[in-house]
């Protein structure tokens, strides 16, 4: 059995429809599992990214096997709804 790790997942997108859902099949495709989502909403960026001022915030809980970390980085580097992510270890 693969040992899974947690991980918190912020993204900021230009809008939260339809991204989670895509980022939770994703990290399923993955052979992990998608846990808690909070959406903390929009605000304002300190600088504009990508020509938006201001980005919806969501905090993910996820469960990944350590090779799939990879995987979903890259897949969230092309992610054109996505401004910014961060992806951190949970304790």
């Amino acid at each position: 059995m693969r040992s899974m790790q947690k991980y918190e997942l912020t993204i900021i997108a230009k809008t939260a429809e339809g991204i989670v859902e895509k980022i939770e099949k994703t990290v399923k495709a993955l052979g992990g599992k998608a846990g808690k989502n909070v959406e903390m909403g929009k605000k304002p960026l300190a600088y504009q990214i990508k020509k938006a001022g201001e980005g919806q915030y969501v905090q993910m809980l996820v469960e990944l096997p350590g090779k799939a970390v990879v995987e979903l980085v890259k897949k969230l580097n092309v992610e054109k709804e996505l401004l910014r992510h961060l992806l951190v270890k949970a304790k």
